[in-house]
Formats: C-alpha cells, sequence, structure tokens
C-alpha cells in the first residue's frame, strides 16, 4: 500500500534524521496557495540518498532514484510524489552543463545554497520549527525575488538560476531585486554553458505562466536573448507601421498575453504567439507609401520556426503545428464564402480554433479593431463543421461498387464527386436516403461531366 506523508515523516524521524519542506511547497504556504494547488512536496534532509531509499523502501513506497546523482531521491505517496535531497551545497565548474554536488550538514547550510529567498524557507516536518535565514517571508510580502548572500556567486554556482527567477517573474507574478538583477545581466554569458533541454523546459514554464509578457520583458532585460533565443534579438525596436501600437517585440509579447488558452491549448498556443511573427525583422521594407512593410512575413516566419523548433528540441507534432499557425496566421477567408472557408478550415488540420484565437490576439494590439471579422469567421467555420458533421450522417443511396456498374467505368476520383452530390441531396432532403432508382438517375446524368473533368485530370 503507498505509505502517507504522515508515515513517512515517522519513519525518517524514527531513524534519527531531519526531515524538512522546503522550496516552493513552503513558499506558496506564505502565498496563501491552497495545499492541494502547490504541487509535490519537496524535501530536504540529512540522511544520505541511500539511506532515503532504504526508508521509502521499508514504507512499501515505489522509489525513484533517476535524481540521486544530484542527491534527490524520488518517493510515491498518497498525497503524491515527494523529492527528497539530501542537504546539499552545488557549484558548478566553469562550462559545465550539470551541477557538482556536495553534501551539505545542516539546513542552514542548504538554505544557504538556494537559488532566491522566498525559496529559502523551511519547515521541519518532526516540530514544525521554520527556518527563514534570509527573510524571504518578507520578500514574499514585497513580491520580490532576491537571492540569498551573493546573487553573483548564486548563479555562478548554477546558471539555470537566472532562468528560473525569470521563469518566476511569469509564474508569480514577482519582480526580480535590483542587485539580483544586475547578477543576472554580469552572469547571463553562463547560460550558454547549460544544456539545451533546460533551457527548454524552463523558456515553456515561462510561457505558461500567468504573467508571460513581464517573463519575456524580463528574459530581454537582463539581456538572455542572444544567449537563448538569438532568432529574437532583432525584435526590440523594430517598428511596424500605424497600423500597430508597439514595435515587434512589443506587440509579440502582448499577444502571448492575450491569447485565450485552456489546459489542453496552453503551450502549442502561447509558443504560437511567441513565434508569429518571427518572420518580420529579417523580411521589413520601406514601401512606396513610406511605411514599413513586412511582406511575406509568414512564410519566412514559419521557415525560421521549423528551425528554432528543431534547435530547441521541441516534439515533432508540436513543431509541425507551429509552422503551420505561423504560415497560416495572415489567412483572411471571406466569412460569406462557404468554399473558401472551408479551404481555410482544411488547410489546419483541425486547428482552426487555435489559429482564430491567435488571429484574436494577433489583433489586440493593433490600431483596429478587427473583432467583428473574427466573430463572423468563427461563425462561418462552426456552421461549416455542423455541416460536415452532417454530412457524414448522410450516406449516398448508391456505394462506389454501385457507381462503377451503373456507369460502366473504372474506379477514380468521379466517384467521390457523385456520393458527394448525392450526399448532400439526402442532407438537403431532395433525395430519400433509400431511394435508389433516384439516385441512379442523377448519377447517369452526372457521368458524362464527371468522365469529362476525369479525362482533364488525367491530362487528355
Amino acid at each position: 500500500m503507498t505509505p502517507t506523508r504522515e508515515a513517512l515523516i515517522a519513519a525518517f524521524a524514527e531513524a534519527g534524521h531531519e526531515l524538512w519542506l522546503a522550496g516552493g511547497f513552503v513558499r506558496d504556504e506564505f502565498r496563501g496557495v491552497p495545499a492541494k494547488d502547490r504541487g509535490d512536496a519537496d524535501y530536504a534532509t540529512s540522511a544520505l540518498p541511500d539511506e532515503t531509499e532504504r526508508i521509502g523502501r521499508a514504507l512499501g513506497a515505489t522509489v525513484a532514484t533517476i535524481g540521486q546523482r544530484f542527491g534527490t531521491t524520488g518517493v510515491l505517496l498518497q498525497e503524491g510524489m515527494a523529492e527528497i535531497t539530501t542537504f546539499r551545497g552545488d557549484s558548478y565548474t566553469a562550462g559545465s552543463r550539470w551541477p557538482d554536488v556536495t553534501f551539505g550538514s545542516s539546513i542552514d547550510e542548504d538554505l544557504a545554497r538556494r537559488d532566491f529567498t522566498v525559496n529559502a524557507i523551511a519547515r521541519n516536518t518532526a516540530t514544525g520549527e521554520l527556518r527563514d535565514p534570509f527573510a524571504g517571508r518578507d520578500d514574499i510580502e514585497r513580491r520580490l525575488l532576491r537571492a540569498p548572500g551573493d546573487p553573483r556567486m548564486r548563479f555562478a554556482e548554477d546558471p539555470l538560476r537566472i532562468l528560473r527567477g525569470v521563469r518566476f517573474v511569469s509564474q508569480l507574478g514577482f519582480t526580480i531585486e535590483e542587485e539580483t538583477k544586475a547578477a543576472m545581466v554580469a552572469t547571463v554569458e553562463l547560460l550558454e554553458t547549460l544544456s539545451q533541454e533546460r533551457v527548454t523546459a524552463e523558456i515553456e514554464r515561462l510561457l505558461c505562466g500567468k504573467h508571460p509578457a513581464e517573463g519575456l520583458e524580463a528574459l530581454r532585460e537582463i539581456g538572455a536573448l542572444p544567449h537563448i533565443l538569438p532568432e529574437f534579438v532583432a525584435m526590440p525596436g523594430c517598428d511596424q507601421n500605424r497600423f500597430h501600437k508597439f514595435d515587434v517585440w512589443g506587440h509579440t509579447t502582448a499577444t502571448v498575453e492575450a491569447i485565450a488558452t485552456d489546459p489542453e491549448s496552453l503551450s502549442l498556443r502561447r509558443w504560437a504567439a511567441l513565434l508569429h511573427d518571427l518572420g518580420k525583422p529579417p523580411v521589413r521594407h520601406v514601401k512606396k507609401n513610406g511605411e514599413w512593410g513586412f511582406y511575406r512575413h509568414e512564410i519566412v516566419g514559419a521557415e525560421m520556426t521549423d528551425a528554432l523548433a528543431e534547435r530547441l528540441r521541441l516534439g515533432k507534432r508540436e513543431s509541425a503545428l507551429l509552422s503551420l499557425l505561423v504560415r497560416r496566421h495572415m489567412d483572411r477567408p471571406d466569412p460569406d464564402d462557404g468554399r473558401l472557408v472551408r479551404r481555410f478550415m482544411r488547410r489546419l488540420d483541425g486547428h482552426w480554433r487555435d489559429l482564430l484565437a491567435l488571429k484574436r490576439a494577433d489583433n489586440a494590439s493593433h490600431a483596429y479593431d478587427d473583432n467583428e471579422y473574427h466573430d463572423r469567421l468563427e461563425a462561418a467555420c462552426e456552421r461549416v463543421e455542423a455541416e460536415e458533421a452532417a454530412m457524414l450522417r448522410a450516406e449516398s443511396p448508391l456505394d462506389g461498387r454501385e457507381l462503377m456498374a451503373l456507369l460502366d467505368r473504372e474506379p477514380g476520383p468521379w466517384i467521390a464527386r457523385i456520393k458527394e452530390r448525392l450526399s448532400t441531396l439526402v442532407l438537403d432532403g431532395e433525395l430519400a436516403p433509400g431511394d435508389k432508382e433516384e439516385a441512379a438517375r442523377i448519377a447517369r446524368r452526372m457521368g458524362g461531366t464527371a468522365a469529362l473533368l476525369a479525362d482533364t485530370e488525367d491530362g487528355s
């Protein structure tokens, strides 16, 4: 049976080891976040990883040892996965991609190695004692991110902390304290020593935060773009025409902030919003009227998205969808033309709602209001979707074999055309679902046209 958190705490106490709740779980307690919404609990302990593993297995728990290289053992509890890390001090060797872990001797030493004061708070699980050596609770109240001790040393020990800080700006809505920000700027080049997987994971978390525009702007302010997203360096200061309120960077961050999402679409839509105008700086030119133009920026942007997604090691399916959304974000079909609306929808492989959300967010920082058009397009797409669902239920009275026998013809695209026409007549109530005789008459009438079209397609 999976053990409870209380059983784990009792087992560590019985074994004579300290066990402290630490990090984000305690931070979010002081932020007023309910326990059920704080995520998995993180613990710091005096026990070495092998001893933590022994305690977990003795409780009958599922134990994950993959993180023991860094002093962390995962123990599955009824309340969720607990990550239990031996008191530690970790540091980076210049140019390394992973920390060299050394184990510490006390919770105070462990907290001194934390990334930010708001995460350097711990509660003893046995006694309830609270340790807050760097006034992290005060910083939580001030909504401030401050590195404990020497901030340059903290970021030199682990440059990923720079990106974690920016990510916390997005997730928590906190601001970065000035000395801490200056240390980020001074050490930002160390980001290039990190593995791409770690960098991409932090960008993903930033984009999925509650305040992504603030996080992205913090990323720009500390000078991180050239080191982790060089494709975006030309965006700040890239002015646009009178139809836009901001430069390309300001417009991009505003679009990321504005795009409507739900839990299922959050990642895809935020990435699409971030990338949708990637192609603007390379194609910017002066038009005859003296204004800036961005002809074919969606095509160039889609090509750049392909390359960027590969570099960031995004999944193939996600990369293809992002490229598609960037490529098609300028499409503007006439909502009153069903044929054009259907073509628009077919091109999007079922993701027309994602593109419409992108188009609405794209419009949010324009100098004009295009909501009426988007409302009409959405209504048109929903009508087409309903019609096509109904057509799937409206079957042609004649199948392909019956049509080939009736018209004495070989298989070909002509069958689909006739069946689609017969299905439409059934849908419109002009042909009874089982009226094969009338369907045959209509098929014979269409046969000559279908044959002519087929011959034309064959190059005759």
